[in-house]
């Protein structure tokens, strides 16, 4: 048997494999799937994953585009992070990682919903969820800016000794005079609109200061970076 034949019958036994894998794969369904699991939805509706995932039972399981899927998960607002696994021959896991509630927001309509750290709306809020967050609400149409400033405050007030996230009752957002602060034990600090960070600080440097004395404020004023007005209890 001469090369040329062996090139021949070679050939002829590659074809005859892939006709038979084309059996096996498409007309027995070996790779179809059959079973979906998604782990980690806790506030998003595993349904409303799957129809942004685009497959069901019934997908070849060989030729979707993981990555696809995931860019379409990832619209979902909970969704900070998703990990796919094809467990051949028929099995797909979708694992997600979703965030958490930061604060409430109350617009202008008196519709309430979850916002997340970046000022996100998650979804409406209800009480299966729990409603013990730092409320924000709105006095006039939403300005995003005004939320991400409010959503500021609480971000500093996480990591803060003298002010924390738990002591914030309510934010007011009005278009006009920006934010008040109002906290659990009944003080009230007037930011106004815009660099907060710098305004945190000098509130901050307040309560430090009125500790020191054993004095306690009923407001501080400070929609000026560079100066405020504090009111005590006396």
């Amino acid at each position: 048997m001469n090369l040329g034949e062996n090139i021949l019958i070679a050939v002829v036994f590659a074809t005859y494999i892939a006709i038979a894998a084309f059996f096996v794969v498409f007309k027995l369904n070996y790779f179809q799937i059959t079973d979906i699991k998604v782990v980690g939805a806790k506030n998003s509706s595993e349904a409303e994953l799957l129809r942004r995932a685009g497959i069901r039972a019934g997908y070849t399981n060989i030729f979707f585009s993981t990555n696809k899927l995931k860019m379409q998960i990832l619209k979902n607002p909970w969704i900070t992070d998703v990990n796919v696994r094809k467990e051949y021959p028929r099995k797909v896991i979708i694992e997600v990682t979703e965030q958490f509630p930061f604060c409430l927001l109350i617009d202008h309509k008196g519709d309430m919903y979850y916002l997340s750290k970046k000022g996100v709306i998650l979804a409406e809020a209800n009480f299966s969820n729990g409603l013990d967050f730092p409320v924000l609400i709105s006095k006039g149409i939403e300005s995003q800016q005004l939320i991400k400033n409010a959503v500021q405050v609480l971000s500093l007030s996480a990591s803060s000794n003298v002010l924390s996230w738990e002591e914030i009752s309510e934010i007011n957002i009005d278009p006009i005079y920006g934010l008040k602060v109002f906290t659990r034990d009944k003080r009230r600090i007037d930011f106004g609109k815009g660099d907060i960070r710098t305004k945190w600080k000098n509130v901050e440097k307040i309560i430090t200061h009125s500790l020191t004395i054993n004095m306690k404020e009923k407001y501080i004023h400070i929609d000026r970076a560079t100066m405020g007005v504090v009111g005590f209890n006396l």
